[in-house]
């Protein structure tokens, strides 16, 4: 009898020989936290090169434990390191390398890379089929949010901290994709979702939830550095060429659950959605904080 576990190795074998056939790479490596010394090893690793790049790999992705990163190693390889992207049990990453003086990579190159972390850390997790991705962005959908958001709120009431949703709304995407085109909308999406990634922590959690919307949690974190946060995000020129009135700004509603606050993930993205519809209604880019009723004694 096939174990599962052999059944993941071999997905994975097959999707990492898949992706060095189809592309420009020439090699791929995935790292993991394994017990019992919690040390970061190689779990798999296909395509050409010496231990000296993985090892180069190895200290790029504990160095940027939160976004995709890269560098070129002594022997010329442009390597390029990216954490798992899905918050996971245990810490790792995928690494991706090419050929001795090819093309460098750039930060263009981190939604894809990005993306492939998270089908790579579904396939390492099992749960192929259980948590739908969106193929344009690489983000987990909205059921995978809501779940995995629950299961955080279960530890947060365990431990007694707070957490932090934000709810960011696209406006205006519907009269770019109309103005320019269905390529100018999707590269504001794509660019959205890199800059998500790039402004949380490794235990956060991302999610494409909808058409133009996206969510996010963050574990141990009040309600004010959230609006810091979303102060710099609403500074960002998402679509610098946009013809005028067809402008997109974001809207980001706010909110924060106490411990033992009762609230589940549905209850608090209702909650936020309130905010980002006060938000839309003055028609800028902006954030709002949704404070919950105080509980009845």
């Amino acid at each position: 009898m096939i174990s599962e576990d052999a059944h993941i190795d071999s997905a994975l074998e097959l999707v990492l020989e898949d992706l060095l056939a189809a592309s420009a790479l020439e090699g791929v490596a995935l790292l993991d936290t394994i017990a019992p010394d919690s040390q970061l090893k190689t779990l798999h690793s296909v395509g050409v090169a010496g231990p000296e790049t993985i090892e180069q790999g190895r200290a790029l992705l504990l160095a940027h434990p939160g976004g995709p990163a890269f560098q070129v190693t002594a022997d010329r390889r442009p390597l390029l390191a990216c954490p798992w992207m899905l918050p996971p049990a245990r810490f790792g990453g995928a690494l991706l390398w090419r050929a001795p003086g090819a093309k460098q990579w750039r930060r263009e190159d981190h939604a894809l890379a990005a993306s492939l972390s998270v089908v790579l850390r579904a396939i390492v997790a099992g749960s192929v089929g259980q948590i739908g991705i969106d193929r344009l962005t690489g983000l987990p959908n909205r059921r995978w949010f809501i779940d995995e958001v629950d299961r955080h709120l279960e530890r947060l009431d365990h431990d007694g901290r707070i957490g932090t949703l934000s709810l960011v709304e696209l406006n205006g995407l519907q009269s770019l994709n109309a103005r320019v085109g269905r390529d100018a909308a999707n590269a504001v999406l794509t660019r959205l979702a890199t800059q998500l990634r790039s402004s949380v922590r490794p235990g956060d959690a991302v999610a494409r939830i909808g058409p133009t919307r996206f969510a996010v949690w963050q574990p141990a974190m009040d309600h004010m550095t959230a609006a810091e946060r979303a102060d710099a995000l609403c500074g960002i020129r998402l679509f610098a060429d946009a013809p005028q009135g067809a402008d997109v700004v974001l809207a980001i509603g706010i909110v924060s659950r106490q411990p033992t606050g009762g609230e589940d993930t549905r209850a608090l993205l209702r909650r936020a959605l309130i905010a980002v519809e006060q938000v839309r209604q003055k028609g800028n880019s902006g954030w709002r904080v949704s404070h919950a009723a105080p509980l009845a004694r």
